[in-house]
């Protein structure tokens, strides 16, 4: 056995220096991700309430409910989380903004509301206007005949939050809204705290994934793999004989060629999927500062 590992000392020492390097490399990124998440920061917030509910359509046990779900949702996500009703048209409060932003159609007056809601209140549970997530259901039917909701997103939920994520989570949520609000309102959060749960784990997934004691074992298993193969491969095995070429007793060799006759390229374009990866709805609300966000009409 001593032999075996004197030949195959080469192999043990790279696979060895690869484990511990992998080993402190996965420990720093998890540091440094634990430590990207692990204290709330913001002590400029105007306000402490998260759910604001101007449209009257939630019972006071309703809405001391939902305060209960996003204090819970907030610790695990470190995110602000904010819920907001109206039920008043909001095209002439975009207008004002307009010098700012630019023109603004119908479905996007509920964007302007919600960014500067979160703004104006210095949302961010790690700093002013920082990490966070702002629901806004407006129960007005525009003059277009819609009803429009939308949902701002602020530095790691904007980062996180592709379009199409968006997109299914307003439907998801929303799909109950008309007769049970509560119940849209929070499945919301709780939909933002699975995704953004899940989000925070892919920050040092690969400690999970590259476990020590799953880095040990899987390089032992690699080195007796390697050990076990090169080691029968040194094994003599008689294959021949001294007869096994020769035929009436002269040797007997057939030659065999190869013969190029003609070659044929075909080449064919793949198409790159651009695909998309958090930063949906990327846009700067009227006081400049940087949201990602969608709406859904019903």
């Amino acid at each position: 056995m001593r032999d075996y590992f004197h030949f195959f000392k080469i192999p043990f020492i790279i696979i060895g220096i690869l484990a511990l390097t992998t080993l402190a490399i996965v420990f720093v990124k998890k540091g440094d991700a634990l430590k990207a998440v692990s204290s709330e920061g913001n002590t400029e917030r105007t306000t402490m309430e998260r759910v604001f509910d101007y449209a009257d359509k939630l019972t006071d046990a309703e809405e001391e409910a939902l305060r209960a779900s996003i204090r819970e949702a907030e610790e695990e996500t470190k995110c602000d989380i904010v819920v907001v009703t109206l039920n008043e048209s909001l095209v002439e409060y975009a207008a004002q903004y307009e010098d700012k932003i630019g023109p603004v159609p119908v479905s996007e007056c509920v964007m302007v509301y919600a960014d500067n809601f979160y703004d104006e209140h210095k949302f961010g549970y790690n700093e002013p206007y920082g990490d966070g997530v702002l629901f806004l259901d407006n129960w007005y039917r525009e003059s277009d005949g819609y009803v429009y909701s939308w949902m701002s997103t602020s530095g790691r939920a904007e980062d996180t939050y592709s379009s199409a994520m968006i997109d299914e989570t307003l439907d998801d949520a929303l799909y109950y809204v008309e007769d049970e609000p509560y119940r849209a309102y929070s499945t919301l959060v709780e939909l933002f705290r699975k995704r953004m749960s899940l989000s925070e784990t892919a920050g040092y997934s690969q400690f999970t994934l590259l476990n020590p004691y799953f880095i040990i074992i899987g390089a032992l298993i690699i080195a007796l793999i390697f050990m076990f193969v090169n080691f029968s491969s040194k094994k003599g095995k008689r294959t021949t004989t001294d007869r096994t070429y020769v035929a009436g007793g002269n040797p007997s060799f057939r030659r065999r060629e190869d013969r190029f006759l003609y070659k044929n390229v075909t080449r064919q374009r793949i198409e790159r999927s651009s695909g998309s990866s958090g930063g949906g709805g990327h846009h700067h609300s009227s006081s400049g500062r940087s949201h990602g966000g969608g709406g859904h009409r019903r």
